[in-house]
């Protein structure tokens, strides 16, 4: 009957450390996707972005997008943008 305990013992030893070795993985993994993730939304906002933008210079008007702080007027080719004072800086 020891050896079969001690068995047991060692069997839950290994799981045990593979268990470990696992959640490590897991860390290393979950921090990778949310990168991912992060990156993906990045390209998303700058898709819709760039369409905005697109679609705007296409109609000759202005594009103003709706995040406070500041706005983008496109007009000939040149791009300008105005922060929350109203003075332009040109790019």
């Amino acid at each position: 009957m020891g050896l079969l305990f001690e068995e047991l013992e060692a069997r839950e030893a290994a799981a045990r450390v593979r268990v470990e070795e696992l959640e490590a993985e897991l860390v290393s993994v979950s921090g990778k996707l949310e990168l991912a993730r992060e990156g993906l939304e990045r390209l998303r906002i700058t898709r819709e972005t760039v369409a905005e933008v697109q679609a705007a210079m296409t109609r000759g008007g202005r594009w103003r997008p709706s995040m406070p702080g500041g706005r983008l007027l496109v007009s000939r080719g040149r791009r300008r943008t105005r922060g929350a004072s109203g003075r332009s800086s040109g790019c």
